[in-house]
């Protein structure tokens, strides 16, 4: 098996196999990350511009790489990216005979991002992202005592699809594919010039992302109320739970867990942004993440009921579409 494959395999297998107490909240702002791992380039297809000839070249599967810089709202994040792809050329054929046997095709590609994660309350986060930019492209192709080699640079796609995995509310790993391509360029050397079609390349990466997080917005994220209800507040679009709304669970987990508790309603609510069936969902996610939190602090599930009702009870009476973060809370009342 290839080495930069089996590289890729057990990064993705350590991934796989992290620990269960990985934390389920993760930080928003300023980010930066880094990841490794292999590429798979398509066979190439070019023409030698005014003859009849054309011809393939083939490649070896090759290391990649890609360090960032960007910043994560909640669900939505981005980011510029520069990556590196190399593969060593393993044949180039006109008319079925080789006249190429060594060489690579270098990409350096410069990219600006954007994502979307799916937040379902777990430490695990899918997320897709496309990206444009600019290929800055190295190919050689060497053979028979001959050599040809140029640069270009041409416009650059992607797209994106992978699963982080919060270790803490800073720190993430990733493991992603990524489909990265660029428009036809056309090579040139001593006069030759090469024509290629669109390059296609198949990307799995390793990364680890480091979020600085800002300072908390002065809110308050959780309130205590009416001596056996207790309120915990979210962040923006999210159901994670802050570390400040897991220490308000715990007390609440406590509480109950002193005296004689027979049911606790947990009823999770949002802000009035975002379209009624989004926050309905969203509402029921939020609450159960406290739900799970509490199960996880000692509290027998059995005494617990969760709903959720969406934007339809606001803490705070506002306009549609109002981004109020007193709204976006769960509400935990111990019977």
């Amino acid at each position: 098996m290839n080495k930069n494959v089996m590289y890729a395999v057990g990064a993705a297998a350590l991934l796989v196999a992290a620990p269960a107490m990985a934390q389920e909240y993760q930080a928003t702002g300023l980010y930066v990350g880094a990841g490794a791992g292999v590429n798979i380039r398509q066979n190439d297809s070019w023409s030698v511009k005014n003859t009849n000839i054309d011809g393939k070249s083939r490649y070896d599967i090759g290391p990649a790489g890609d360090i960032y810089l960007g910043y994560d709202w909640g669900s939505f994040r981005a980011d510029a990216e520069v990556s590196l792809r190399t593969n060593d050329l393993k044949d180039a054929k006109v008319n079925g005979q080789t006249i190429f046997k060594n060489g690579h095709f270098r990409t350096i590609g410069i990219m600006a991002n954007g994502y979307y994660d799916f937040d379902f309350g777990s430490p695990f986060v899918p997320y897709i992202g496309a990206g444009v930019g600019v290929a800055l492209l190295d190919s050689e192709l060497k053979g028979g005592g001959g050599k040809f080699s140029d640069f270009n640079t041409q416009f650059a796609y992607q797209g994106i699809a992978g699963v982080s995995y919060n270790f803490s509310p800073n720190l993430a790993a990733n493991l992603e594919y990524r489909y990265f391509g660029n428009t036809e360029p056309t090579f040139s050397d001593q006069g030759v010039k090469l024509k290629y079609d669109s390059s296609n390349n198949h990307t799995i990466l390793v990364g680890v992302r480091y979020t600085f997080a800002p300072a908390p917005e002065p809110v308050q994220e959780v309130v205590q109320t009416q001596g056996r209800s207790y309120l915990v507040f979210f962040d923006f679009d999210s159901s994670r739970l802050t570390p400040e709304a897991k220490q308000i669970v715990a007390s609440a987990a406590a509480d109950a867990l002193q005296g004689k508790t027979t049911r606790i309603d947990v009823t999770g609510h949002t802000d009035r942004s975002g379209s009624d069936r989004y926050n309905q969902a969203l509402s029921v996610r939020r609450a159960e993440s406290v739900r799970r939190e509490l199960v996880a602090d000692g509290v027998a599930d059995s005494l617990i009921v969760t709903r959720g009702v969406g934007e339809s009870d606001p803490l705070v009476p506002t306009a549609d579409g109002v981004r109020e973060p007193q709204n976006r809370r769960v509400e935990i009342v111990i019977n």
